[in-house]
């Protein structure tokens, strides 16, 4: 029996054992639970009480009946406001109005019955108990009074999940154009040490994941429904139960509002302005004016009975349209810039450029830029002398000069080029109360928008190249529930996610501008890129498709002491790609390489002044990649209550995690263990593989892999236990509990580390350092691979002792990404509506995503040859790889060997709403380490692909995503309205409330990289070396960081590591650590005063609000250029947050 099977036959009886225990309750992603005791004026329990739970918004009601320890419990209850009811005769009926019930969490509320005659009903006016006596998990329920009360910058919920302790991530930037980066994967939201695409988004119990996310921020993110279509929202943090899965990081489930048996609405309009503003501290420095921002969000809601007490809808509309010349790019949306660069004038003439470069050399020496400027290539003066229809240049004049910076950087601009964004969204949701005991839920959501960015990427500093990005979100989710007896519930849902994006850019350069002859079938135009300088890149063409269909049954029956649902699930993604058609392109070290434009046997130096460049092919450019994935789980969970003081929380949760097969039959991998090392001179194709159901033909040395994968499909099918405690410490107080937990959990794949798996792995012909040597301005690519028009056929040309093949691969023995996780905490509501939370989290997570090189040139010596070498030099790496005719930086797999380990300290200090006034305060003191970041997304600050790929542990460190400290205060008040004010005074005077958050965090970490043309193994992104005597305690000096904006480092610290070639050039790696530094911390306030005029009551009002963010207009940096070498590094040139942000917003409720 394989192993599979096993697996499968291990659930099958675990099922079985289900159906046949004692069993309760509890709560889905969908809905939450109440339970309780009953008892008398003494405190002994009463069993037999009949007790009735009933929807103040719908009327249905549902009972149960105490059993003998007097407990009671309603499982899967859709969130609400509810009363309570019990009654039993020779005791006074007691009624509890007002009782919350809140998505994936159990209220609990005690009892107390009078003796009396039944007739007689006493009205309770009390609150659940705010501590967690009946879980483990770790997590924080939103309202929507607090969704609709605190500022939030583009009214997109997600902002509100970095109010929990355990959460790290950036503050979101109301500079950001359109929804911002909530809910994508660059919005760094990373979960207890998790990677920040391991959260898990459902919409109304549908999983609305973004299977594709890319930190590039291509693809959309999930769906992000306005805040007065959300009825609240649970954050699950830790320890969350067998029933969740999929993800090892947060657990966000949001539920839309539904429709009541009154009719109920509100308008509303949100309105910005620059005029409002401060300006952006970078663009007071370059003495430009504020860039345009103005925005307007107008919509509504609607929602009542189509037929009382059966037929109930909800609706929402909101539509945004905004013109923003800020955004800096974050979310694929760069509507500004600024740029350092040397001190170029109007004057673009040899003469004018001699006089200013002259005497200069490239990055890797050799020739220099003559005085009078004669060897200065035509097409760089071509290039410098373009202009853009508006007359100004391409390649800008400095707005400012600064002579005391380093020559390199002493000019300095700050441009703004309006990025327009149209959203329309519509929430459409039905209820039908079919009997007392069943309902049926309908709940749609749609979004259309559409970005029209001017900047290309986010590292473009050019403007000018605009690119058009359409939207299409869908979520559809339909559930029947049923009530099939007091102790019985069932809810099958299943559910659409939908979405569909398109970018469509427009090149502003193309190849013909400059004089040269370049293929370009796509008219995608030219790349430009001049480290630390400019970068012209340009617009691109892609197009992503996502359906995701799902369907889940949940089940729960309650009996006794024992609390317990089971349930199972599956779901089927159907994901597209049409991968972005890209431009060709050349970069260059320095703007005298740029100048100079030389191939090596002119230069004088085995480098070319183009460093690197890239020919894309039109036929990789119009592959299409057609991902199919099949998931499913199933899960049994028991919360059992041994006594009135201990609740155990067990759970068990079998996991189907699908590998990725190609709709097309394509998929392609290299697997280097089947590769020859020393191919012949006529080329092979050994180690390229194929799924099993490939169709076409192969030519000679491809074979078909063992699995439709193209890997082996490790780990699809997973097993991941969960235990938790809650423990009521003092035996005659109930405020007092003690937590704690432990679970596994795993994290599904995402598309975009498939595309090593692509339906071609024909790659774009690449070469950089000294394999470019024959690269000029002139003839800056180098030749195209062939070209097979047949897209159905084998793409990748072979490869020989002569070739510089790139490949793109997926570790064979590749598998999802495992976290354990482990919390301790105690929870204590010491006073009335006021509760202490304190605790340890941790996490270790393994088999975690981890670029593994495979082809880094070794080091030679006389006890060592390889293929005959015994010497190292930078012009002999080629020879020196494992594997000839690959470059030394390819051969990277995809791998699953990565690692972390986290470490908390989580407190949290919650005041319930009372006297107008409920708050918030987290802080987390936490230490992240991972070994070498994540493939796709710990990039951002150097972490990976940096170092000798060959010692693992090298890439061991602080994770660059961890920030030690996070202290957010949020609040919400209501000022006490003016006594004996009467007339105009009193009117304008009562009203007022008031809401916010304030945020603390110290800085990200970071690690200093070099560009190193010459290093011995051919790695060209290495590490800076540090200088003997410099300790991690001065690399960053103290003092403002304003102060220190061109300076950041300690520059004294660092130099290029050491020469170890026989040629004299050839080095070393850098000997400095990751993560070694930190960033700037944020110091940000966000703050919203309302105003309220009563029209006739708290029902039917007009509402005013004004809103600041960044309300102190603190300047919060981003982080520096921490590459050594560049001509920027230590400068920090843009911020990380808006200043300061005025909005006006007018309501009306009714």
């Amino acid at each position: 029996m394989n192993k599979r099977v096993r697996m499968i036959s291990a659930m099958v009886v675990v099922i079985l054992a289900v159906y046949t225990a004692p069993v309760g309750f509890s709560q889905t992603a969908s809905t939450g639970a109440l339970t309780g005791t009953t008892t008398d004026a003494t405190r002994a329990v009463i069993p037999g009480v009949e007790i009735t739970l009933t929807s103040e918004a719908t009327g249905v009601a549902r009972s149960a009946t105490s059993a003998e320890n007097g407990s009671y419990v309603f499982p899967q209850v859709v969130p609400g406001s509810y009363r309570v009811e019990a009654a039993l005769p020779g005791f006074r009926r007691s009624v509890s109005p007002g009782i919350r019930i809140t998505v994936t969490e159990t209220a609990r509320l005690d009892i107390q019955l009078e003796v009396g005659a039944s007739a007689e009903t006493v009205t309770v006016e009390a609150a659940p108990v705010m501590v967690q006596q009946e879980t483990s998990a770790l997590g924080r329920v939103v309202s929507q009074s607090i969704i609709s009360s605190l500022p939030l910058v583009t009214r997109n919920f997600t902002q509100i999940l970095g109010l929990s302790p355990g959460i790290t991530t950036d503050v979101t930037n109301a500079g950001e154009l359109g929804r911002g980066s909530g809910g994508q994967i660059l919005g760094r939201t990373t979960v207890n040490g998790t990677r920040p695409q391991d959260s898990n988004f459902q919409l109304d119990g549908v999983d609305t994941n973004d299977f594709q996310a890319s930190d590039s921020g291509l693809t959309p993110g999930t769906a992000v429904p306005n805040p007065d279509a959300i009825q609240e929202f649970k954050v699950q943090t830790a320890q969350a139960d067998a029933s969740f899965g999929r993800n090892s990081g947060a657990q966000v489930n949001v539920i839309s509002r539904g429709g009541t048996n009154e009719f109920h609405g509100a308008l509303f309009h949100f309105f910005r302005n620059e005029a409002l503003n401060a300006n952006d501290f970078f663009f007071n420095k370059a003495g430009q004016k504020k860039p345009p921002v103005r925005q307007n969000q107008y919509g509504g809601t609607v929602g009542g009975p189509i037929i009382r007490d059966k037929l109930l809808f909800f609706g929402s509309y909101q539509g945004t349209k905004q013109l923003n010349g800020l955004a800096a790019g974050k979310v694929r949306a760069k509507c500004s810039t600024t740029i350092s660069s040397p001190p170029l004038t109007d004057d673009r003439s040899a003469a004018a450029l001699g006089a200013l470069f002259g005497g200069m050399a490239g990055q890797n020496g050799g020739v220099t830029v003559r005085p009078d400027g004669s060897n200065i290539n035509p097409v760089a003066l071509r290039a410098l002398n373009l202009k853009k229809p508006d007359g100004t240049f391409v390649f800008p004049t400095p707005q400012v000069i600064d002579p005391k910076l380093p020559f390199a950087r002493q000019g300095f601009s700050a441009f703004s080029d309006p990025c327009t964004f149209e959203e329309n969204q519509y929430v459409t949701n039905v209820d039908y109360l079919q009997t007392d005991k069943s309902k049926i839920s309908g709940r749609l959501f749609i979004a259309r928008s559409n970005r029209n960015v001017t900047f290309s990427t986010s590292a473009a500093n050019i403007p000018g190249s605009p690119t058009a990005i359409p939207d299409d979100f869908r979520v559809l989710s339909v559930a029947y529930s049923y009530v099939l007896s007091p102790r019985v519930f069932n809810e099958f849902r299943v559910g659409q996610f939908h979405f569909n994006q398109r970018l469509n850019g427009t090149p502003l350069v193309k190849w013909s501008d400059l004089g040269l002859d370049i293929p370009d079938p796509f008219g995608r135009g030219a790349d430009i890129t001049i480290t630390g300088a400019y970068a012209h890149l340009t617009g691109e063409f892609s197009k992503r498709v996502q359906d995701t269909y799902s369907l889940q049954d949940h089940l729960s029956y309650a009996s006794g002491a024992h609390t317990l649902r089971f349930g199972g699930g599956a779901s089927k993604i159907f994901a597209s790609t049409k991968p972005q058609i890209s431009a060709s392109s050349v970069s260059f070290q320095s703007f005298p390489d740029f100048l100079l434009g030389l191939d090596a046997a002119r230069n004088g130096s085995q480098f070319s002044n183009i460093f690197a460049s890239t020919f894309q092919s039109p036929l990789l450019n119009n592959q299409n990649y057609w991902h199919r994935v099949v998931d499913g789980f199933a899960y049994v969970q028991d919360d059992y209550k041994i006594g009135p003081r201990l609740a155990l929380n067990l759970g068990a949760r079998y996991e189907r995690l699908g590998s990725r097969v190609d709709h097309g039959h394509r998929v392609t991998n290299f697997v280097p263990a089947l590769a020859n090392p020393n191919p012949p001179a006529e080329g092979t194709l050994q180690g390229f593989v194929v799924g099993s159901d490939w169709t076409a033909a192969l030519p000679p040395g491809v074979i078909k892999y063992h699995t439709p994968y193209g890997i082996d499909g490790l780990g699809q099918n997973q097993f991941a236990p969960r235990i938790g405690f809650a423990w009521q410490i003092m035996p005659s107080s109930n405020r007092l509990v003690l937590r704690g937990g432990y679970g596994i959990y795993y994290t599904h794949a995402i598309g975009v580390q498939y595309t090593g798996l692509g339906t071609a792995t024909y790659a774009p012909s690449t070469q950089s350092g000294t394999n470019n040597a024959a690269a000029s301005w002139q003839n800056p690519l180098p030749p195209p691979n062939p070209v097979i028009l047949d897209a159905n056929l084998w793409q990748q040309p072979a490869y020989s002792p002569t070739t510089q093949t790139t490949t793109r691969l997926v570790a064979t023995d590749w598998r999802p990404g495992m976290v354990q996780q482990y919390s301790l905490n105690t929870q204590t509501e010491f006073a009335k509506n006021f509760l202490l939370e304190i605790g340890y989290v941790g996490s270790r997570g393994t088999h975690l995503n981890r670029g593994r090189g495979a082809n880094q040139a070794l080091l030679a010596s006389p006890s060592n040859p390889i293929r005959g070498i015994t010497t190292n030099t930078v012009a002999n790496v080629r020879q020196r790889v494992p594997f000839l005719g690959f470059q030394p930086t390819t051969i990277e797999p995809v791998a699953s060997d990565g690692a972390s380990w986290y470490n908390s300290l989580q407190t949290s200090l919650t005041k319930r709403l009372s006297k107008g006034l409920q708050t918030l305060t987290s802080y987390t003191w936490s230490r992240t380490l991972d070994l070498n970041g994540d493939q796709f997304f710990g990039n951002s600050r150097g972490r990976v692909g940096s170092g000798d790929r060959y010692v693992k542990k090298q890439g061991y460190g602080p994770a660059d995503i961890s920030r030690a400290h996070r202290l957010v205060f949020s609040y919400t008040y209501e000022l006490p309205a003016l006594k004996n004010q009467g007339g105009l005074f009193g009117k304008l005077a009562g009203g007022w409330s008031v809401s916010g958050v304030t945020l603390f965090q110290t800085g990200n970490m970071l690690t200093f990289l070099y560009t190193n043309g010459t290093n011995a193994t051919g790695i060209t992104t290495d590490r800076a070396q540090l200088v003997p005597g410099c300790t991690h305690d001065n690399l960053v000096p103290s003092g403002r960081t304003q102060d220190r904006l061109n300076k950041y480092f300690n520059d004294a610290c660092f130099t290029a590591p050491p020469v170890i070639g026989s040629d004299g050039r050839a080095t070393a790696f850098g000997n400095s650590g990751v993560s070694i530094a930190t960033g700037p911390g944020q110091f940000n306030t966000d703050m919203s005063f309302v105003k309220k005029f009563l029209l006739k009551d708290e029902n039917r009002r007009v509402e005013f609000r004004a809103e600041f963010f960044n309300l102190f207009n603190t300047p919060q940096f981003s982080n520096p250029d921490s590459t050594f070498g560049s001509s920027t590094f230590g400068q920090i040139s843009s911020t990380s947050v808006n200043p300061r942000f005025v909005q006006f917003a007018l309501r009306l409720n009714f």
